[in-house]
Formats: C-alpha cells, structure tokens, sequence
C-alpha cells in the first residue's frame, strides 16, 4: 500500500485535495490556508509581494504573526484568486481522481473533474492539485497542497 492510499496523517492525498477544494467554494479561508504546505505559502507571498503587498505584512503572514484583520483580508483575496481558477465550471458536480503514478515518493496529483454534460459521457478534467507530505506540529507526516493548477483551455 502506498503512502498516498494508505493515508498519511490518517487522511489520503485525494481526501485533502477534496477538502481544500470545497473549502475555496465555500470560503473557508483559515482552512485553506491550513491545507496549504510551505511551498504554497511562500509560492502565494511571493505574488503578493511581487504585488505590491506591504514587506513587513507578508513577514507578519509568513511567521504567523499578523493581526487576524490582516491574515483574513488577505486570506479572503486568495479565495477570490482560488475561486476565480475554478470558475466557470459546476462546483457543487466536482469529481476527484488520484494519479495511480506519484510524481515522486511523498508527492501526489490529484485532477479535479466535472462530468460532461449527458449524453457525451464521462468527466473532464478542469485542473489538479499537487500534494506533498510534510511534518505536523505532534512529527507525524500529513499531505498539504502544494499547488492549484488549472486546467487552460485556448
């Protein structure tokens, strides 16, 4: 049994994908942000701060020490970004599938689907989630989200 079926941290890659997809639909920020392993954070202050974001904020956000005014302003804006990735398609219809092949040991993909309309069959895939395990606060490994990729149709 792999890491990723067997459930690291006791919740599988495909189960914390889910749960921080439904989290940026419903906008469960703090949850969000939760789900998010350290490469995601860095990954999304780096924006914000090549943005324009104030550099004494993003390090208050980064070490955990910003007002909770700020941290769910700026929580809030990344929901609007994550949101605005998925938009366009049926949120409530969401489909997941794990890739049978681990990009690496410790990393996972999980693509997110919505079914096709009836008639044509199937699912199509309208992005993924990239997984990573990393260590809790109590040492015991636990999958976070590394990164959100929408699917880009031209």
């Amino acid at each position: 049994m792999t890491a990723m079926s067997s459930g690291v941290g006791g919740r599988g890659a495909l189960d914390t994908a889910r749960e921080f997809v439904d989290s940026v639909v419903w906008g469960d920020h703090r949850k969000v942000w939760e789900l998010m392993g350290i490469e995601a954070r860095t990954t999304v202050l780096k924006v914000a701060s090549d943005r324009g974001m104030d550099e004494a904020l993003v390090a208050r956000l980064r070490d955990g020490t910003a007002s909770d005014a700020e941290r769910d302003e700026f929580l809030m804006d990344l929901i609007a970004g994550l949101r605005a990735d998925l938009a366009g398609n049926d949120l409530d219809a969401l489909e997941y599938e794990e890739d049978a092949e681990p990009p690496e040991p410790g990393r996972a993909r999980v693509v997110i689907l919505v079914p096709v309309a009836i008639g044509f069959g199937g699912n199509l895939p309208i992005g993924s989630v990239e997984l990573a395990t990393e260590s809790s606060t109590s040492g015991e490994a636990e999958w976070r989200i590394q990164r959100l990729v929408p699917q880009v149709s031209k």
